[in-house]
């Protein structure tokens, strides 16, 4: 269970600190949903600091003044590991004193455009020593300028292709922004309706495209609860006067019928009929944050680094950006070099020649167009099929099988009949066993013997009767330039395949996420952000499936 803390703080001294009346069943609720085992809604004079992994805000799109942030949640965290004692802000106490220098004075403003004024509300995680602080704008400059950025482009430009979606946006300067557009009913505004949207603001492209399932199916249960609420207000209204009917009679005489032509843009706690409406957006967005930083966590590529290494986890670091620094206790040393480690089980026989050594051997030896063949069919799923002396069938399977995840490859080096490629995508037999002709769904590699072989005649024959895409894989490009690039040197060439390979798992794991969410229509946005496209889809698909059948 998490002990933590629901409290409100204004930033001006007040002499009375009467506590904000809060349903209690709310704060029950809610602190059930966190797991908080003590629940305080009162109000505290708290400050806040300049630490943040992810900012959530809610913009809405004033009709008198346009994008407009109305909400941020930012977390803050207290890196001091000495002491357990409970804090009511985890933060520098030194950022107390600019805490009414982050206030705009000029900023002009509607009822459209305000939610909690100077009201802030803040949570606390005490295990983790993290507070969790909202307020009607960002209260550092440098994030308040990047979310008005991102709110305006959220509104305008950066919308999905339907209005009301999901897409991606950003850059390492501005930061990288997940955006979800959405409308609210609304009887007084233009249209019946009321644009707005959730942005997560996050420096790290990757860690935030890799959360995506997880943001996306918590903001649409927000936005789920604040349409009902609109809904049944904008219900209620109607069937008092309808607006659609109001309007045309006004717009034939100088007066309306049920209420005046002009009408102030509404605050949402209006549109939605709920007075605490913003206490709720909190709730949630603390539990998306809080729940986020548990379950998402960066790690290190362990296959590059010695097997022996000893962590010294006691005195590991934590980063204002939300890393942690873990040194170790023996020098880390890269295993560059050009041997290849421990042997897998689907190799016990392989020689001393490293992947990259093989993969170069097999492409001088084939030509850049038959080896395309062999390696397009290879990231996509297509069985390999190699027939030949068992040295070199052997090699030519472990250097093609390393190019696809270890969850991905099924591989059979030595069997003595042909299997159907549902069982294995990697097969290898000797020249007496019977194999099938050549197809699509099969591409075969003959290898021919010392002894057999024919003066100015190939060894090696890719057989396959499919035809490359016109636009080929995005992972199949990178393979081939490094491949040719001479100046790379094999121990080199191996890491750069690992991190790619790790890469487009990644990406794999992220979309077959989605698709088990039942998001397919954000499939398209969230390829494109991270980098992949059509032509990738056919090596996505082949890659997850080595992953669970139903991630959701």
């Amino acid at each position: 269970m998490l002990a933590a803390d629901w409290l409100w703080c204004n930033p001006k001294p007040t002499a009375d600190c009467s506590e904000i009346e809060i349903p209690k069943k709310w704060c029950k609720k809610y602190a059930c949903n966190l797991g908080i085992s003590e629940v305080n809604c009162k109000i505290q004079n708290l400050g806040f600091v300049k630490a943040m992994n992810a900012a959530i805000a809610l913009c809405t799109f004033c009709e008198v003044h346009g994008p407009k942030v109305i909400f941020t949640t930012q977390t803050y965290h207290n890196y001091d590991n000495q002491t357990t004692e409970k804090l009511k802000f985890y933060g520098p106490k030194d950022i107390l004193k600019q805490i009414q220098t982050t206030i705009d004075e000029g900023q002009q403003e509607c009822e459209g455009c305000k939610s909690i004024n100077n009201v802030k509300y803040l949570s606390n995680e005490h295990d983790t020593r993290t507070s969790f602080l909202s307020a009607q704008q960002p209260l550092t400059q440098d994030i308040e300028i990047l979310l008005k950025h991102a709110c305006i482009r959220s509104l305008s430009c950066e919308v999905h292709p339907g209005k009301e979606g999901v897409c991606y946006f950003g850059d390492e300067y501005r930061g990288h922004v997940l955006s979800h557009t959405f409308t609210l009913k609304d009887a007084q505004a233009r249209g019946f309706r009321r644009w707005c949207s959730f942005i997560v603001f996050m420096r790290d492209k990757q860690f935030l495209l890799n959360m995506w399932p997880f943001l996306i199916d918590n903001l649409k249960e927000v936005i789920k609860e604040l349409q009902d609420y609109a809904e049944r207000k904008y219900n209620i209204e109607e069937s008092e006067c309808p607006q659609r009917t109001m309007r045309l009679t006004t717009a034939n005489s100088s007066s309306g019928s049920c209420h005046n032509s002009t009408k102030q843009v509404r605050a949402l706690s209006s549109i939605t009929n709920e007075k605490h409406v913003f206490v709720r957006i909190h709730m949630w967005l603390v539990w998306i944050l809080s729940a986020g930083a548990r379950h998402f966590i960066e790690i290190l590529p362990m296959s590059l680094l010695d097997k022996e290494l000893d962590y010294d986890l006691e005195h590991r670091i934590e980063t204002e950006e939300g890393f942690t620094l873990v040194n170790t206790k023996l020098p880390a040393h890269l295993n560059l070099n050009t041997t290849e480690p421990q042997t897998t089980s689907e190799f016990p026989e392989i020689s001393d020649s490293p992947v990259i050594l093989i993969l170069r051997n097999l492409k001088k030896i084939l030509g850049k167009d038959q080896f395309r063949q062999l390696l397009y069919s290879s990231l996509i799923g297509i069985q390999i099929l190699v027939r030949g002396p068992k040295p070199q069938r052997i090699e030519s399977l472990h250097g093609l099988s390393s190019l696809v995840p270890r969850a991905c490859r099924r591989v059979h080096v030595q069997a003595t009949e042909y299997m159907e490629p549902n069982k294995y995508n990697f097969i290898g037999v000797d020249t007496s066993v019977a194999v099938p002709l050549p197809s699509a769904n099969v591409c075969r590699l003959d290898i021919i013997a010392n002894e057999h072989k024919i003066e100015n005649i190939t060894s090696h024959i890719v057989k396959w009767t499919g035809s490359l895409p016109m636009k080929l894989p995005t992972l199949l490009i990178k393979l081939e330039k490094s491949l040719e690039d001479e100046k790379l040197g094999n121990s080199v060439l191996k890491s750069h395949f690992i991190a790619l390979q790790k890469e487009w798992a990644n990406i794999a794991k992220v979309v077959h996420a989605m698709k088990g969410r039942g998001h397919r229509g954000d499939l398209p946005g969230l390829m494109l952000s991270l980098g992949a496209g059509p032509h990738d889809k056919k090596l996505l698909d082949a890659w997850s499936m080595g992953l669970p059948s139903n991630p959701a």
